[in-house]
Protein backbone atom coordinates (compact mmCIF):
# COMPACT_ATOMS: atom_id res chain seq x y z
CA UNK A 1 0.00 0.00 0.00
CA UNK A 2 3.10 2.19 0.75
CA UNK A 3 3.90 2.47 -2.84
CA UNK A 4 0.06 3.10 -3.96
CA UNK A 5 0.53 6.11 -1.64
CA UNK A 6 3.28 7.12 -3.36
CA UNK A 7 2.04 7.09 -6.68
CA UNK A 8 -0.54 8.62 -5.87
CA UNK A 9 1.89 11.63 -4.34
CA UNK A 10 3.44 11.98 -7.78
CA UNK A 11 -0.09 12.40 -9.48
CA UNK A 12 -0.57 15.19 -7.44
CA UNK A 13 2.50 16.47 -7.25
CA UNK A 14 2.03 17.23 -10.69
CA UNK A 15 -1.18 18.86 -10.04
CA UNK A 16 0.36 20.81 -7.35
CA UNK A 17 2.85 21.94 -10.07
CA UNK A 18 -0.20 23.53 -12.21
CA UNK A 19 -1.19 25.15 -8.76
CA UNK A 20 2.00 27.08 -7.65
CA UNK A 21 2.43 28.41 -11.19
CA UNK A 22 -1.31 29.55 -11.76
CA UNK A 23 -2.14 30.73 -8.43
CA UNK A 24 0.47 33.65 -8.64
CA UNK A 25 -0.48 34.49 -11.76
CA UNK A 26 -4.44 34.66 -11.37
CA UNK A 27 -4.98 31.91 -13.52
CA UNK A 28 -8.10 29.33 -13.19
CA UNK A 29 -6.71 25.68 -11.49
CA UNK A 30 -9.54 23.89 -12.73
CA UNK A 31 -9.48 25.38 -16.71
CA UNK A 32 -7.46 25.41 -19.29
CA UNK A 33 -5.07 22.77 -20.33
CA UNK A 34 -1.42 22.46 -19.61
CA UNK A 35 0.53 24.22 -21.75
CA UNK A 36 4.72 24.38 -22.54
CA UNK A 37 5.55 28.04 -20.96
CA UNK A 38 7.92 28.90 -23.81
CA UNK A 39 6.06 28.13 -27.18
CA UNK A 40 2.59 27.49 -25.34
CA UNK A 41 1.53 24.33 -27.29
CA UNK A 42 -1.16 22.56 -25.20
CA UNK A 43 0.58 19.03 -23.54
CA UNK A 44 -0.66 15.91 -24.42
CA UNK A 45 -1.59 13.40 -21.62
CA UNK A 46 2.07 11.48 -22.29
CA UNK A 47 3.86 14.77 -21.92
CA UNK A 48 2.46 14.90 -18.37
CA UNK A 49 3.06 11.54 -16.96
CA UNK A 50 4.78 12.30 -13.38
CA UNK A 51 8.48 12.38 -13.68
CA UNK A 52 8.76 9.77 -16.29
CA UNK A 53 7.74 12.62 -18.92
CA UNK A 54 10.57 14.73 -17.86
CA UNK A 55 13.26 11.68 -17.94
CA UNK A 56 12.41 10.36 -21.66
CA UNK A 57 11.99 13.95 -22.79
CA UNK A 58 15.32 14.62 -21.86
CA UNK A 59 13.78 17.65 -20.05
CA UNK A 60 13.09 19.32 -23.53
CA UNK A 61 9.85 20.09 -24.72
CA UNK A 62 8.53 17.86 -27.02
CA UNK A 63 7.48 20.60 -29.26
CA UNK A 64 9.58 23.83 -29.35
CA UNK A 65 12.49 21.60 -27.71
CA UNK A 66 13.07 24.07 -24.72
CA UNK A 67 14.42 22.73 -21.61
CA UNK A 68 12.21 21.77 -18.84
CA UNK A 69 13.19 22.38 -15.34
CA UNK A 70 13.74 20.30 -13.28
CA UNK A 71 11.54 21.30 -10.23
CA UNK A 72 8.74 20.06 -11.80
CA UNK A 73 9.95 16.03 -11.05
CA UNK A 74 11.50 17.29 -7.99
CA UNK A 75 8.29 18.67 -7.01
CA UNK A 76 6.42 15.44 -7.79
CA UNK A 77 8.76 13.25 -5.95
CA UNK A 78 8.80 15.27 -2.74
CA UNK A 79 4.99 14.74 -2.98
CA UNK A 80 5.44 11.18 -3.65
CA UNK A 81 7.47 10.92 -0.83
CA UNK A 82 5.42 12.77 1.38
CA UNK A 83 2.30 11.02 1.02
CA UNK A 84 4.17 8.02 1.73
CA UNK A 85 5.74 8.97 4.43
CA UNK A 86 2.00 9.86 5.56
CA UNK A 87 0.67 6.40 5.21
CA UNK A 88 3.65 5.06 7.08
CA UNK A 89 3.00 7.67 9.83
CA UNK A 90 -0.96 6.75 10.05
CA UNK A 91 -2.97 4.21 12.39
CA UNK A 92 -5.99 5.17 9.99
CA UNK A 93 -7.56 6.88 6.15
CA UNK A 94 -8.35 9.85 8.29
CA UNK A 95 -4.83 10.23 9.84
CA UNK A 96 -3.25 9.35 6.75
CA UNK A 97 -5.81 12.21 4.55
CA UNK A 98 -4.77 14.38 7.27
CA UNK A 99 -0.92 14.80 7.28
CA UNK A 100 -0.82 14.00 3.60
CA UNK A 101 -3.65 17.58 3.27
CA UNK A 102 -0.79 19.15 6.07
CA UNK A 103 2.02 18.53 4.21
CA UNK A 104 0.80 19.27 0.99
CA UNK A 105 -0.68 22.54 1.87
CA UNK A 106 2.75 23.52 3.21
CA UNK A 107 4.32 22.30 0.14
CA UNK A 108 2.22 24.54 -2.14
CA UNK A 109 2.36 27.21 0.14
CA UNK A 110 6.48 27.78 1.11
CA UNK A 111 7.07 27.34 -2.87
CA UNK A 112 5.02 30.40 -3.91
CA UNK A 113 6.22 32.26 -1.14
CA UNK A 114 9.20 31.44 -2.38
CA UNK A 115 8.48 32.30 -6.06
CA UNK A 116 6.73 35.47 -5.00
CA UNK A 117 7.04 36.56 -2.07
CA UNK A 118 3.35 35.88 -1.18
CA UNK A 119 1.52 33.81 0.39
CA UNK A 120 -2.02 33.60 -1.19
CA UNK A 121 -5.42 34.17 0.32
CA UNK A 122 -6.67 31.52 -1.94
CA UNK A 123 -4.21 28.96 -0.48
CA UNK A 124 -5.27 30.46 2.91
CA UNK A 125 -8.62 29.89 2.41
CA UNK A 126 -8.28 26.28 1.73
CA UNK A 127 -5.44 25.67 4.21
CA UNK A 128 -8.04 26.81 7.14
CA UNK A 129 -11.19 25.22 5.69
CA UNK A 130 -9.37 21.90 5.74
CA UNK A 131 -8.04 22.58 9.38
CA UNK A 132 -11.62 23.05 10.33
CA UNK A 133 -12.90 19.86 8.59
CA UNK A 134 -9.95 17.91 10.31
CA UNK A 135 -11.57 18.90 13.62
CA UNK A 136 -14.54 17.32 13.28
CA UNK A 137 -12.79 14.07 11.47
CA UNK A 138 -9.49 13.63 13.23
CA UNK A 139 -12.18 14.38 16.68
CA UNK A 140 -9.40 16.53 17.78
CA UNK A 141 -9.99 18.83 20.78
CA UNK A 142 -11.46 22.36 19.50
CA UNK A 143 -9.93 24.21 22.29
CA UNK A 144 -6.21 22.91 21.73
CA UNK A 145 -6.99 24.59 18.07
CA UNK A 146 -8.56 27.71 18.97
CA UNK A 147 -5.67 28.11 21.24
CA UNK A 148 -3.25 27.10 18.39
CA UNK A 149 -5.00 29.67 16.45
CA UNK A 150 -4.55 32.50 18.99
CA UNK A 151 -1.07 31.93 19.86
CA UNK A 152 -0.13 31.42 16.02
CA UNK A 153 -1.65 34.68 15.14
CA UNK A 154 -1.22 36.59 18.46
CA UNK A 155 2.83 36.15 18.40
CA UNK A 156 3.13 36.55 14.57
CA UNK A 157 1.36 39.57 14.73
CA UNK A 158 3.54 41.19 17.78
CA UNK A 159 6.28 40.45 15.39
CA UNK A 160 4.88 41.92 12.81
CA UNK A 161 3.98 45.05 14.58
CA UNK A 162 7.40 45.36 16.43
CA UNK A 163 9.27 45.21 13.32
CA UNK A 164 6.80 47.41 11.23
CA UNK A 165 7.57 50.07 14.28
CA UNK A 166 11.36 49.85 14.12
CA UNK A 167 11.72 49.58 10.50
CA UNK A 168 9.01 52.31 9.71
CA UNK A 169 7.77 50.01 7.22
CA UNK A 170 6.61 46.08 6.81
CA UNK A 171 9.40 44.32 7.50
CA UNK A 172 7.45 41.03 8.19
CA UNK A 173 4.99 39.91 6.08
CA UNK A 174 1.22 39.79 7.50
CA UNK A 175 0.68 36.45 5.15
CA UNK A 176 3.66 34.84 7.59
CA UNK A 177 0.66 35.97 10.40
CA UNK A 178 -2.39 34.89 8.62
CA UNK A 179 -0.83 30.99 8.00
CA UNK A 180 0.84 30.47 12.03
CA UNK A 181 -3.05 31.56 12.69
CA UNK A 182 -3.92 28.53 10.06
CA UNK A 183 -1.62 26.18 11.03
CA UNK A 184 -2.98 27.24 14.78
CA UNK A 185 -6.47 25.20 13.43
CA UNK A 186 -4.36 22.33 11.70
CA UNK A 187 -1.74 21.99 14.86
CA UNK A 188 -2.92 22.85 18.06
CA UNK A 189 -1.70 24.59 20.61
CA UNK A 190 1.58 22.81 21.42
CA UNK A 191 2.65 22.50 18.38
CA UNK A 192 2.16 25.90 17.07
CA UNK A 193 4.07 27.14 19.89
CA UNK A 194 6.84 24.67 18.64
CA UNK A 195 6.46 25.81 15.00
CA UNK A 196 6.50 29.38 15.99
CA UNK A 197 10.32 28.61 17.50
CA UNK A 198 11.63 26.69 15.51
CA UNK A 199 10.99 28.70 12.43
CA UNK A 200 13.27 31.06 13.46
CA UNK A 201 16.33 28.50 13.70
CA UNK A 202 15.13 27.40 10.62
CA UNK A 203 15.77 30.16 8.97
CA UNK A 204 18.91 31.08 10.79
CA UNK A 205 20.82 27.25 9.70
CA UNK A 206 19.49 27.94 6.09
CA UNK A 207 21.04 31.64 6.08
CA UNK A 208 24.03 30.75 7.31
CA UNK A 209 24.48 27.64 4.91
CA UNK A 210 23.39 29.81 2.16
CA UNK A 211 26.39 32.75 3.39
CA UNK A 212 28.89 29.30 3.49
CA UNK A 213 28.26 28.84 0.04
CA UNK A 214 28.43 32.50 -1.24
CA UNK A 215 24.53 33.30 -2.07
CA UNK A 216 23.96 36.72 -0.81
CA UNK A 217 21.70 37.53 2.06
CA UNK A 218 22.21 40.16 4.37
CA UNK A 219 19.99 41.91 6.94
CA UNK A 220 18.17 44.33 5.08
CA UNK A 221 17.50 41.57 1.93
CA UNK A 222 13.86 40.87 1.64
CA UNK A 223 13.94 36.78 1.61
CA UNK A 224 10.49 34.89 2.14
CA UNK A 225 9.92 33.50 5.48
CA UNK A 226 6.85 31.71 4.49
CA UNK A 227 9.16 28.42 4.05
CA UNK A 228 11.19 28.26 6.86
CA UNK A 229 7.43 28.27 8.59
CA UNK A 230 6.29 25.29 6.36
CA UNK A 231 9.56 23.47 7.32
CA UNK A 232 9.19 23.88 10.97
CA UNK A 233 5.64 23.06 10.99
CA UNK A 234 6.89 19.49 9.09
CA UNK A 235 9.23 18.84 10.83
CA UNK A 236 6.79 19.34 14.46
CA UNK A 237 4.10 17.70 12.79
CA UNK A 238 6.29 14.44 12.58
CA UNK A 239 9.19 14.73 15.98
CA UNK A 240 6.94 17.83 17.84
CA UNK A 241 7.48 14.75 20.41
CA UNK A 242 10.92 14.46 20.36
CA UNK A 243 11.41 18.12 20.07
CA UNK A 244 9.71 18.71 23.24
CA UNK A 245 11.62 16.15 25.01
CA UNK A 246 14.61 17.44 23.59
CA UNK A 247 14.47 20.74 24.82
CA UNK A 248 13.84 19.78 28.06
CA UNK A 249 16.54 17.37 28.71
CA UNK A 250 18.90 20.51 27.14
CA UNK A 251 17.70 22.64 30.33
CA UNK A 252 17.74 20.07 33.15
Amino acid sequence: MGIIAFLYGLIFGSFYNVVIYRIPADKSIAKGRSMCGSCNHTLAAKDLVPVLSWVFLKARCRYCGSKISMRYPIIELVTGLLFYLAYTSSGSIWEFLFYASLWSMLLITAMIDYDEMIISDAVLLVFTAIGLVSILVMKAGLLTRVYGLAFGFGFYFAIYYVAKLIYKKEAFGFGDVMLMGALGIFMGFRDTVLTSILSFYVALIIIVIMKIFGKKTGLRQEIPFGPYICIAAFLVSLYGKEIVNLYLNLLM
